[in-house]
């Protein structure tokens, strides 16, 4: 049982830090649209700042590594945009005002 815990300690550790930062991030939220901001900005805001930080981190890293670009990977890839987390941090995000 002891290694068991070995293996698991930082897929463990992971999780609790994203934890933290999304009760952080929805904490952060809650006090921008309650100081008036408009809830279609901090959405916008939501999907601007990390693309900006992932999006050349990927670039750079898996350069090498890219895959044919296919019809169905881009469907695939818009329905995740449409239904994915997108879809469901919306409707959390309304629930909190």
């Amino acid at each position: 049982m002891a290694n068991i815990w070995k293996v698991a300690k930082l897929p463990i550790l992971l999780m609790v830090v994203a934890q933290v930062a999304n009760s952080w991030a929805y904490v952060l939220y809650k006090l921008a649209v309650n100081d008036g901001m408009s809830q279609r900005v901090v959405v916008a805001y939501r999907y601007i700042f990390p693309t900006a930080f992932i999006s050349p981190l990927a670039y750079i890293l898996e350069r090498k590594t890219r895959t044919k670009m296919t019809k169905t990977i881009l469907f695939q890839s818009f329905l995740c945009g449409l239904f994915g987390y997108g879809f469901f941090f919306k409707v959390r995000l309304f629930e909190v005002k």
